[in-house]
């Protein structure tokens, strides 16, 4: 495959089990401001589901750094059991950090690596999930960015909007930020009363949630007059966003969602969400400072990006006849 030229790192490129790479061009040196280093760090990328715009994020940090790295991209494509061979590449590539995307690689790779730094995206209750003992550091070789609003700040976003008193959620069993999430917004709803209802997505015989489920989960709580339903950080239900979103859409469905692509590449109405690649800039300032400054990742707390987004899809808006208040339009921002 042909080689794309990059104004300041080179990258490599491999999704799914395709034997492609395409080395892009390192071309600017690092940053005063991170030191010269005649070392050219290489940096493992481990996907759950091929490139996002967090990754977009964190390569233009780099350029925007002037930052030279060599970058080389894998995908698991949804099947985290990938991950051992993956790192057998990374180690036989003597790379010098794994950058990992979503809980159930992140957990993979910290189950079986210990002498490579790692730096996750993307994980939003590392806590919950035993990847991290507490937020101020992980005592180990790691360090991350989490991108889920905290549930509190969901629920009050939601109700922001307009008092919806019967929730409903589908979600993926696999997951383990999944199940956390499902956990925090039940609690949260039962404290101001509201009916919240989360059903899993059916396994097939291999034990991957079943897509074609979805549409019959969806006119069920149609029919029992939910009001609204929740996705909430959920990889599964992220790569069927359309079907999720269209779906609940075409029967008059209003969909808030926790995540940003949901909004932006589906039919999601509303949200309160961290951008995507503001979680991969922050994720790409992580990686700097262990790759030029020698920071141990144990040193690096895990962190949200400072702000997040209160976004609104007017055309769904309008389709569904729930325009947004006036105070609601003050603040957001407006997708159309």
């Amino acid at each position: 495959m042909p080689g794309q030229r990059a104004p300041s790192f080179r990258r490599r490129r491999l999704l799914g089990a395709a034997a492609v790479l395409a080395p892009l061009a390192a071309i600017a040196p690092a940053a005063s401001a991170y030191g010269a280093s005649p070392h050219v760090p290489r940096i493992y990328m481990i996907l759950f589901r091929g490139e996002t715009d967090v990754e977009a994020g964190f390569h233009q940090w780099f350029r925007d750094k002037h930052l030279d790295a060599e970058i080389m991209v894998r995908s698991v494509d949804m099947d985290a059991s990938r991950v051992p061979a993956l790192l057998d590449e990374a180690r036989a590539w003597h790379a010098d950090l794994i950058y990992t995307w979503g809980t159930p690689v992140s957990l993979a790779v910290a189950a079986k690596e210990f002498e490579i730094p790692i730096v996750f995206t993307m994980v939003s209750a590392p806590i919950a999930a035993g990847l991290v003992p507490g937020l101020a550091t992980s005592r180990r070789n790691l360090t991350g960015v989490s991108h889920v609003v905290p549930a509190r700040q969901q629920m009050n976003a939601i109700q922001t909007y307009r008092r919806f008193d019967r929730i409903g959620a589908i979600f993926s069993p696999n997951e383990v930020n999944a199940k956390v999430a499902m956990r925090e917004m039940r609690a949260e709803s039962e404290h101001i009363g509201v009916e919240f209802t989360a059903h899993a997505v059916p396994l097939d015989e291999t034990g991957q949630p079943r897509p074609d489920a979805i549409p019959e989960m969806l006119q069920e709580f149609a029919e029992r007059k939910t009001q609204l339903i929740y996705i909430g950080p959920d990889s599964f239900i992220a790569s069927q966003r359309i079907l999720v979103t269209e779906t609940a859409l075409a029967l008059g469905l209003p969909v808030f969602s926790a995540a940003e692509v949901a909004l932006r590449d589906g039919s999601a109405l509303f949200g309160l969400v961290a951008g995507y690649k503001n979680v991969g800039r922050l994720t790409a300032h992580k990686a700097a400072q262990i790759l030029y400054h020698r920071v141990k990742p144990a040193a690096l707390p895990i962190e949200t990006p400072g702000t997040y987004s209160y976004l609104v899809n007017m055309d769904v808006a309008r389709q569904l006849g729930m325009m947004p208040p006036a105070r609601v339009l003050q603040f957001a921002e407006q997708i159309k």
